[in-house]
């Protein structure tokens, strides 16, 4: 299937599903909660000054002026610290494949969400239709086993060939990822790839939805996403 078919479907998809509405509510409320998280630093950070300073100040020995200035400069600095400072912690890939199953969807959309800015434009739209299937992915791979056979594919997909296919790409040296070497272009490959991904994340969904996990855990996969070519090449 052509890159361009891909992104023609994945575009239509979010369009039809209210995807660019789920997605601008998901960074809204990231952001909302990333506000709380240092917020709430904050605030301890200043009850630790007004309380501690003048403990300190009362109980082991005067700091004097010039100490009460000290501590009001290291206030500041913390306090930078702290606006500066993420609020989450990035998701490393290398956790992904151990991650509960419970909490695999949720993680790879969080790990995929901070590669997000480094990938080409048609990419970055593949990507987001994704992060909306691991969404609702989250959702159905509750009451699954983790021995499941059905469990072993969705981890494949999500903690392996997902990662694996965007580190591929990122490895590439920037100025040879439109052209590529023989006509190999890794930007297209990438496109193409999560096509693969985003295709079968659906086919997950809805065998999930039907209950069909013999047919989740014996259908050729991901087979063309490995043939699709590898971006590092």
């Amino acid at each position: 299937m052509r890159s361009d078919d891909v992104l023609a479907r994945a575009e239509a998809a979010l369009q039809r599903h209210g995807g660019r509405s789920r997605l601008q509510q998901r960074t809204v409320s990231r952001m909302v909660q990333a506000g709380k998280i240092k917020a709430k630093r904050f605030a301890w950070l200043t009850v630790g000054f007004l309380v501690g300073v003048p403990l300190f100040s009362l109980l082991v020995t005067p700091i004097g002026l010039l100490g009460f200035l000290l501590s009001i400069m290291a206030y500041f600095g913390l306090a930078l610290a702290v606006v500066l400072a993420p609020a989450v912690r990035d998701v490393p890939v290398a956790d992904l494949p151990t991650a509960p199953l419970k909490a695999l969807p949720l993680s790879t959309e969080a790990w995929l969400s901070g590669q997000r800015r480094a990938l080409p434009p048609p990419a970055q739209r593949l990507a987001d239709g994704i992060g909306l299937k691991l969404e609702q992915l989250a959702t159905q791979v509750q009451a699954l086993d983790e021995k499941e056979p059905a469990a072993l594919e969705v981890r494949r997909l999500i903690a392996d060939d997902l990662p694996e296919l965007i580190n591929g790409y990122l490895r590439v040296p920037a100025h040879l990822r439109r052209e590529g070497l023989n006509g190999m272009s890794p930007d297209r490959q990438l496109v193409e790839g999560l096509g693969v991904v985003d295709a079968e994340l659906q086919r997950m969904s809805e065998q999930l939805a039907s209950g069909d996990l013999h047919r989740l855990a014996t259908q050729g996969r991901y087979l063309e996403l490995k043939y699709q070519g590898d971006p590092s090449s």
